[in-house]
């Protein structure tokens, strides 16, 4: 009966959880061994392609199939969280560019499959949509604390935070302390980006969001003001508007060198030109003068 079917879940949960253990602890120990020959070889091919495959399998963690992701996001999102980590505080920065579309496609996905679970009848199976839902939102953490940690300024990092930031302030109903469960998962979502932000050492990162961060200590959701302020109390913009003019200091120079270069480049030219007229001028009086002799 029902008593039976759960011990069976129960007991394949257990074998799957048993499974993600080994997994983790396999890679562990794997990245901590590839991070000491990293050390002492200047052999890359090697490595690269043990990289590779650790990167393709975290990605396949990340992806899970449609038959079973609510199960896996449920049940093994912490298991995943981990691993995530694990790779990431080994991982040589060579291996980022491969890196950015997995954890932007694990958030992604992540956030896709919080709201299919809100949308789902709870009812049926609620207890396990709201536990993939919330499993989701971890995984989407581990995701983009990870882009914001090794690769702030990243594309896949802004467009994120505007996506998810930018749907949470325009969504009416997200606004709402007493809000329904999509708006709760929006809400936890942006919550999680701030989390992330709070994180990053980039102020080019931070003072980029600042628009969105002003925008959100608006929202009348007392825990995304309070995030969005923590974060804007650590953007330091007097450094950010100095940097910006040496930025742009540095620009003005770089430009008027190359106009005085364009300048120089157009003199010769015209000292050039007319050389080569005045050899032809006189190229022109000797074959004259060849005529009359």
């Amino acid at each position: 009966g029902s008593s039976e079917h759960c011990s069976n879940d129960t007991a394949k949960r257990k074998t799957s959880e048993a499974r993600y253990d080994m997994i983790t602890s396999v890679i562990d120990s794997g990245l901590e061994a590839i991070e000491h020959i990293e050390s002492t070889t200047d052999d890359e091919a090697i490595l690269d392609s043990i990289w590779n495959r650790i990167i393709a399998t975290v990605s396949s963690l990340l992806l899970p199939p449609l038959e079973n992701r609510y199960a896996g996001y449920a049940h093994h999102s912490k298991s995943i969280l981990n691993i995530v980590a694990i790779v990431l505080s080994h991982l040589p920065t060579r291996k980022y560019p491969l890196t950015e579309p997995m954890l932007q496609n694990g958030a992604d996905r992540a956030v896709d499959v919080a709201f299919e679970c809100n949308a789902k009848d709870q009812d049926d199976g609620g207890m396990l949509y709201s536990k993939a839902a919330e499993g989701a939102v971890h995984v989407f953490l581990a995701c983009f604390m990870g882009l914001c940690n090794k690769m702030p300024t990243c594309p896949a990092v802004s467009s994120l935070t505007n996506k998810i930031l930018g749907e949470t302030i325009e969504s009416e109903d997200a606004l709402s302390n007493n809000a329904p469960l999509k708006s709760k998962t929006r809400q936890s979502l942006a919550i999680a980006v701030c989390e992330s932000l709070r994180t990053t050492t980039s102020q080019d990162l931070l003072v980029g969001v600042f628009p969105l961060l002003c925008r959100l200590t608006n929202v009348e959701n007392d825990g995304l003001r309070r995030a969005a302020g923590k974060i804007l109390g650590g953007v330091n913009l007097s450094e950010a508007i100095s940097r910006e003019r040496q930025r742009a200091e540095q620009a003005d120079i770089r430009a008027r060198e190359i106009e005085e270069e364009n300048i120089a480049m157009l003199e010769e030219i015209e000292y050039l030109q007319a050389e080569n007229e005045e050899l032809q001028r006189q190229l022109a009086v000797f074959s004259e003068s060849a005529d009359y002799m």
